[in-house]
């Protein structure tokens, strides 16, 4: 078998995956990718579609931390930030919150009184600024604590939904580490779609000495004495050995078992193992002839009065290179009434176009469906569904780590997530190897 030798191998290109490949090539470390799709990124890319560019995953990202490790590692990215990002749809009228005081603007406009107003923003504040609440609790039972509206507790459905689970399926603490943790994030879009970010993080691989083999599916990950010691691929019909001081694993964690062999993990990461389920979601990538008049002012309409769609977005007014001259690209996003199997998917997509189109009739009057995504199980909006608890960075074999959203601690969530644990593997690896 032919074999290869590098300080790192990593199995996967997504998130975690190429920013600590990037991390750790600025460091000294020699660094090779293996991508078993035709393309890198897994869901955060962006693929052509009749002339419009669909992403397979992220919608946005943030500038704070995608931006941030962009110019850490020398990647060019280019990102467009919409003023205002969000407008509400509550009452029967459209709400534009400023975004240092959007809760408290939202919370005032849904109550019904200045008293309540005040109760359930004193709480939501304390929540955030003092001590997050009980996790034995859903984010739907702490709402009702301090008040019975609906469109109260519908506002905060609507904020669980964008982290890809209902207000009654996600405990209340682990709802307030992801507001905390991205309280004061801004967000963007690349002109060519969140793919750009995961090109321009692969870009800079390159230039810093890495490479990525796509196309290149792991077979398995060699072990010796307890220790991992580099991947076999399949690589142009042949196979592959990549010798390796360390392996970082970007697959989802029952296939990096399933590639080393279950006998080297324990029973109690086999359960965390077991624990995980990819959190569904349902989008609908609609084409129009023109900005539909909801969303003039804003590039994101939200509903706060909503089944299952909850926003609709058009990527367009501001990045255009993201649709054929003259079209818009518009994108709705939409969660099931249940984020936990079984669900019957093809009734959930019955259900959530019809919810969108009685939340916004324009998008029937105006618009042309052209694909729908289903996120679900190993390609969920998020790897795990919040709260539920996610595997450790480090496995039970010696130098073999797990990166991307399923990894990270408590609070973060999708890309964020994703890259906070590519960091702390990078980290890991810099304290316990050293570059050949």
């Amino acid at each position: 078998m032919k074999q290869i030798k590098c300080d790192v191998a990593i199995i996967g290109s997504g998130i975690g995956a190429t920013t600590s490949a990037a991390l750790l090539l600025k460091k000294g470390y020699s660094v090779q990718i293996v991508e078993k799709l035709p393309f890198v990124g897994g869901r955060c890319q962006t693929l052509d579609h009749h002339g419009f560019k669909l992403n397979t995953g992220a919608a946005m990202i943030g500038p704070e931390i995608h931006g941030e490790l962009c110019k850490e590692v020398g990647a060019e990215l280019e990102l467009r930030i919409p003023d205002p990002v969000f407008k509400f749809r509550m009452k029967g009228k459209d709400i534009i919150a400023p975004p240092k005081t959007m809760w408290k603007t939202l919370i005032g406009e849904a109550a019904t009184s200045d008293e309540e107003a005040q109760r359930v923003y004193n709480a939501w504040m304390q929540a955030i600024t003092w001590t997050e609440p009980s996790y034995s609790m859903s984010m739907d039972e702490w709402g009702r604590q301090y008040t019975n509206n609906p469109i109260i507790l519908k506002l905060f459905h609507f904020l669980t939904c964008g982290i890809g689970v209902n207000s009654y399926e996600i405990p209340a603490g682990e709802f307030f580490r992801h507001i905390t943790q991205g309280a004061h994030m801004t967000w963007a879009y690349p002109p060519g779609g969140c793919g750009d970010f995961t090109n321009a993080m692969v870009a800079a691989i390159k230039r810093l000495g890495g490479d990525v083999w796509t196309r290149c599916p792991a077979t398995q990950i060699k072990v010796k004495n307890g220790k991992a010691t580099g991947v076999v691929v399949q690589k142009d019909g042949e196979q592959v050995e990549i010798v390796a001081q360390t392996v970082i694993s970007n697959a989802p964690p029952r296939k990096t078992v399933e590639l080393a062999g279950k006998e080297y993990f324990s029973p109690g990461y086999m359960k965390d193992v077991n624990n995980i389920i990819g959190s569904p979601m349902i989008c609908f990538e609609f084409m129009t002839d023109r900005l539909l008049p909801s969303l003039e002012g804003s590039s994101c309409y939200c509903f706060t009065e909503f089944k299952r769609a909850f926003m609709i977005l058009d990527f367009t007014p501001l990045c255009p290179e993201m649709s054929p001259k003259g079209k818009h690209l518009l994108e709705a996003a939409c969660v099931p009434k249940s984020v936990y199997p079984p669900y019957d998917i093809r009734r959930e997509i019955a259900l959530s176009l019809e919810d969108l189109r009685h939340n916004m009739p324009e998008v029937e009057k105006y618009a042309t469906l052209i694909k729908v995504r289903v996120a679900q199980r190993d390609w969920g909006v998020t790897g795990n569904i919040p709260g539920r608890g996610n595997v450790s960075i480090k496995t039970p074999i010696h130098g073999l780590y797990a990166v991307g959203d399923r990894s990270a601690p408590e609070g973060w969530w999708c890309s964020l997530a994703a890259i906070k644990s590519g960091r702390m593997v990078a980290e890991d690896v810099q304290k316990r190897f050293k570059p050949a």
